[in-house]
C-alpha cells in the first residue's frame, strides 16, 4: 500500500479546510473522518484521486455556504457523492475525476498577431513547440491555410521533417466584430473526448430518482483546456452547418456535431454539468435548454460553488447552453 509521508499530509491545504469545516459545524464529524479515511487508505492512486476530486467539490460547496452531506444512501444502489440541501430544494452532485492531464499549452508566439487581419470569424488554437519564433514563411503558410479553412480543419507545421506545431480551427470567434482570434492549445484527441463522454454517461446511470442531478468533472488540467474538453463532450464539437442560414454578416452557419451527451433528446434528465480544477480557481457550468429548466436556486448555488473556493469574489457566470 502506498503511504504519503506525514509531513506531506500535514501540508495539504484540503485537510485543513475539512478540519476547519468540521470544527465550525459546517461539516459533520463523521463525514470528515470518512473522507480522510477513504483518501488515506485507498490502495490505488486512481481511487485516491477520485476521493480528492470529491473533496474538492465538497470544499467549494462549503465555501459557497451550502449545507452538504457526503456518501448519502438514497437508493439501493451505490451512495450518492454529495447531496446539497437548500431552503426549498435538494439536489445531488455526482463527482467524476477526469483522468486526463493536459500538458500546459505553450503561449501563442507574437508573430501570429500579424494574421489578425485575416477576415475569418474563428477561434483558432495554436500549439507552437519550437523554441524559436515562427519565421515569415511559416506565418504565410498559416495565412493561406486560414483563408480557406473550415471548422475543425488542422494544419501541422513542419520544417525539414521537424514538427514545429499545430494550428486548428476550433470554434466560432466570440469577438463582437467577428475577427479571427488565437488561443493556446494543449494536447487533445478524439479519444480523450470520448473518454470524457463515457464518464458523463457513467455518472448519468447513477442519477437519483426524484432529485435534480448534476455532474461535476474535476481535473488537474487548466480551466481553459479542461473546460474545452468537457464542452465538446457535453455539447459536441463545433462544425459548419449547411442546413441552416448563417447569422447576418457571416457566410456559414455554425453548430455542433452529434457526439455530445446532450445531443437531441438523449439523457434528458441531465440538465446541469460542471467542471473545475483542483486549484480552487474558477470552473464552468453548462445549463441545458429545457422546457422545464432546473430551479434557479439550484443553478445559482452551483454557480457560486464553481466560481472558486475561498476567493470571496463575485460569481463567474456559467455558460448558458
Amino acid at each position: 500500500m502506498h503511504h504519503t509521508p506525514a509531513t506531506d499530509l500535514e501540508n495539504e491545504p484540503w485537510r485543513l479546510g475539512l478540519l476547519n469545516a468540521a470544527v465550525e459545524g459546517r461539516l459533520a464529524a463523521s463525514d470528515h473522518h470518512d473522507l480522510v479515511h477513504r483518501h488515506d487508505t485507498a490502495t490505488r492512486p486512481a481511487r485516491r484521486l477520485a476521493v480528492r476530486a470529491e473533496i474538492e467539490v465538497l470544499l467549494r460547496c462549503l465555501d459557497a455556504g451550502l449545507e452538504v452531506r457526503t456518501e448519502v444512501q438514497i437508493t439501493d444502489g451505490r451512495p450518492t457523492d454529495l447531496v446539497v440541501s437548500l431552503p426549498d430544494h435538494e439536489f445531488a452532485i455526482h463527482v467524476k475525476r477526469l483522468p486526463v492531464v493536459l500538458d500546459a499549452a505553450p503561449p501563442v508566439p507574437e508573430a501570429f498577431s500579424n494574421l489578425a487581419d485575416v477576415p475569418r470569424p474563428y477561434l483558432v488554437g495554436v500549439r507552437w513547440l519550437d523554441p524559436a519564433p515562427p519565421d515569415a514563411s511559416t506565418i504565410e503558410d498559416v495565412r493561406r491555410f486560414l483563408r480557406g479553412a473550415r471548422m475543425r480543419d488542422r494544419l501541422p507545421l513542419r520544417r525539414a521533417g521537424v514538427d514545429l506545431g499545430l494550428v486548428e480551427v476550433r470554434a466560432p470567434s466570440d469577438d463582437p466584430g467577428g475577427a479571427i482570434r488565437f488561443t493556446p492549445m494543449g494536447v487533445e484527441s478524439a479519444a480523450t473526448v470520448d473518454r470524457t463522454g463515457r464518464l458523463l454517461r457513467r455518472a448519468y446511470r447513477q442519477f437519483v430518482p426524484g432529485l435534480e442531478n448534476t455532474i461535476v468533472l474535476v481535473s488537474g488540467a487548466s480551466a481553459s483546456d479542461g473546460g474545452d474538453l468537457v464542452d465538446r463532450a457535453v455539447l459536441g464539437g463545433h462544425v459548419e452547418r449547411w442546413d441552416r442560414l448563417p447569422v447576418v454578416g457571416e457566410r456559414v452557419a455554425h453548430g455542433r456535431d452529434d457526439g455530445g451527451l446532450w445531443n437531441g433528446r438523449h439523457y434528458e434528465r441531465s440538465r446541469l454539468v460542471g467542471f473545475c480544477g483542483l486549484d480552487g480557481g474558477p470552473g464552468r457550468l453548462w445549463e441545458r435548454d429545457a422546457l422545464d429548466p432546473p430551479a434557479n436556486e439550484i443553478v445559482e448555488s452551483l454557480r457560486r460553488t464553481l466560481a472558486g473556493s475561498g476567493s470571496g469574489s463575485a460569481t463567474t457566470p456559467g455558460d448558458r447552453t
